[in-house]
């Protein structure tokens, strides 16, 4: 220990502390792990099995510099002496615990590309014939570039100590081991069930807190099936890709003999596309030194700013730069900064136009960005201006092939089409037409249908953009994606409004107009318990009702056992505390009694019953007052009429 100086001491597991120290040579810091042991014979058993550790060398391994055997007077101890990297970045379980404080979901391109750091360096790993035995998150350091690195590696002597294994079962620590270590069993494959659980604490850290996470596991190891219904709910709700669930579920197989594999993972398509995405040898990517000793770390924005653009040229520097921006952006102040920041952002995509990475990186920040002036009601600026907007679009228009970062710019689309403003300016980039040649592209894809959905609703407010929506059979294409993607609620909900926007604009034929009807209403029925869908769907009848008499009746009349009116009643009885909604029905019913040869249908399934209830319930609320009483009014007209 005379090499090094104590600057202080963390608490560390079953291992009581860590110290964290000063190389008195060096200069550089380092985490000393000190491991009482029974007597010298123990310590230097240890110290020849610990000693093979010193040879792993891998950029997502942190590994010992030094171990040595210390003599601990306050104590009468020998302590195992075990010397490794330090980051003051901070670990995978602080980055955890703030998403989790913010209740915010990890984006699952993050997930992927820790996920490829983590495969490469257990393969790595494994090669060289080591388990971890206690891989958590807080076991993997997250380095000052920005990547991920597994430490805290044990020896067999050391997990074999009862003592030690004692504290290690207790339940804060055993929740990320395997079955088999839990019986002091550990093979290769019990880091895989580790890695499983971090993958899914990530997928649940905007939901789920610690207690709720701990019972998860408990029910898994005992039930694997029990992981189904949960992964599903994160692939419907949290838009966590199907490949991302099912590869969880394999590595969370409580039977290790039917466990994936470390080998049989590189041989997963996802798993291909994460060492791709993180740089990883094993993809055939030859790594590049980052060079990110200046990045000026803590610094304020506009050293960043300085640094980023002392170093334009050079793609890894900026790669490494965009993330540590990403996580700057949840301090208020440099999310305030856009002004200053977009501008640089452009010019790193003018200097790195192929760079799939970078474009995606910079085009997440400007989401955050837009969402921000969206809720501040900030439509002008920068963000707003030609040069962004043109710029995002010619990357979406010769970047199609690229399904992830489509994604990301339908997303932001959708975002800025919320700004009048915007729209224009989308409208005058040719948006319209490259937005429908993404959604022709990837009409199975709901990722991305969704948010290109999302921003033709916005973008129909401009009467310009809605002729060249027309041109481009925009409303036939959302309607193929509602009848493709009809269990899918937000898809519908999206879709739904799209085809009330469009149709606001195309001139459609009585047989159009039967068969959006008759899909509108198939789409009721299958989310009639969703409130923003009904909403929607209730704005495209309306407007369809008042284009021709036909839609009054197709709604009438019942088609494939599908009552459209009763459908509609059934929506208000399930949703009568919302009063918003109930004014959107009583909207419809008031446009279907316009029609004097619906009426008499009307007066046989007795709607004035419904109206009735809706007047007492709402007997204060002058706007659903008003419609049921210009409804009630057509009805008990034609119903004294001769």
């Amino acid at each position: 220990m005379e090499n090094y100086q104590i600057q202080k001491t963390e608490p560390r597991g079953c291992y009581g502390v860590v110290h964290i120290v000063k190389h008195l040579e060096e200069e550089k810091m380092y985490a000393i792990k000190m491991i009482e042991c029974m007597d010298e014979a123990t310590a230097n058993q240890g110290v020849q099995q610990a000693l093979g550790l010193l040879g792993l060398v891998h950029p997502n391994i942190c590994p010992y510099k030094e171990i040595f055997v210390a003599w601990d007077q306050e104590v009468s101890a020998v302590n195992v002496c075990m010397v490794m990297e330090y980051s003051s970045v901070g670990d995978l379980a602080l980055f955890i615990w703030s998403k989790r404080r913010r209740k915010e979901n990890i984006r699952e391109m993050v997930i992927k590309n820790f996920l490829g750091q983590m495969v490469d360096g257990l393969n790595y790993m494994y090669s060289q014939r080591v388990i971890h035995r206690n891989l958590k998150p807080t076991n993997i350091l997250l380095l000052p570039d920005l990547s991920f690195a597994i430490c805290d590696f044990v020896t067999p002597l050391f997990v074999s100590d009862e003592v030690k294994v004692k504290i290690r079962m207790k339940n804060c620590s055993k929740v990320w081991m395997a079955p088999e270590t839990l019986e002091r069993l550990p093979i290769l494959k019990s880091d895989v069930w580790s890695l499983g659980c971090i993958l899914l604490k990530m997928m649940t850290c905007g939901t789920m807190d610690e207690d709720d996470f701990e019972q998860l596991v408990k029910l898994i190891r005992t039930d694997w099936k029990n992981v189904d219904s949960l992964l599903e709910k994160l692939h419907v709700e949290k838009k966590y890709t199907s490949s991302l669930c099912e590869l969880v579920q394999l590595m969370l197989n409580p039977d290790p003999a039917d466990r994936i594999n470390v080998t049989a993972l590189l041989d997963l398509q996802y798993v291909k596309e994460s060492l791709i995405i993180c740089g990883s040898s094993l993809a055939g990517i030859k790594k590049t030194p980052v060079g990110t000793e200046q990045l000026p770390y803590g610094e304020g924005i506009d050293k960043l700013l300085e640094f980023m653009q002392s170093q334009i040229d050079v793609e890894e520097t900026q790669k490494t730069t965009l993330k540590y921006l990403a996580y700057l952006l949840y301090e208020p102040e440099v999310l305030g900064a856009s002004e200053q920041i977009i501008p640089v952002l452009i010019s790193v995509l003018k200097h790195h136009n192929d760079s799939l990475e970078l474009q995606a990186r910079v085009c997440q920040i400007f989401i955050k960005f837009a969402v921000k002036a969206i809720e501040d009601s900030v439509e002008e600026g920068i963000l707003f201006s030609e040069t962004v907007i043109s710029t995002i679009l010619s990357i979406m228009d010769t970047q199609w092939k690229c399904v992830e970062l489509q994604q990301i710019i339908c997303n932001l689309l959708m975002v800025l089409a919320g700004s009048e403003a915007s729209g224009v300016l989308i409208g005058k980039a040719n948006g319209i037409r490259i937005i429908m040649k993404t959604l022709r592209t990837y009409i199975d894809n709901s990722h991305i249908c969704i948010p290109c959905c999302g921003a033709l609703w916005g973008l129909m407010l401009n009467h310009e953009n809605a002729q060249t929506a027309k041109l481009e059979d925009s409303l036939q294409v959302v309607l193929q994606i509602l009848e493709k993607h009809i269990q899918n609620g937000d898809v519908v909900n999206a879709a739904s409004a799209a085809v009330w926007a469009l149709s606001l604009h195309e001139h459609l034929n009585d047989e159009q107009l039967e068969d959006i009807t008759l899909l509108l209403i198939e789409a009721l029925e299958l989310h009639l318990r969703k409130e923003t869908i009904v909403k929607k769907i209730c704005f495209a009848l309306t407007s369809l009702i008042q284009m021709s008499e036909l839609v009054a009746f197709r709604i009438l009349v019942p088609e494939y056992d599908r009552d459209g009116l009763s459908l509609i009643i059934e929506c208000y009885h399930k949703h009568f505390t919302d009063p918003e909604l109930v004014e959107d029905i009583c909207m419809v019913f008031l446009e279907l009694v316009q029609y004097k040869d619906v009426l008499p249908e009307l007066i046989s399934q007795k709607l004035d019953v419904t109206l009735n209830a809706i007047k007492i319930k709402f007997a204060s609320n002058e706007d659903i007052v008003s419609l049921v009483d210009a409804t009630l009014s057509k009805l008990q007209a034609a119903d004294s009429s001769p």
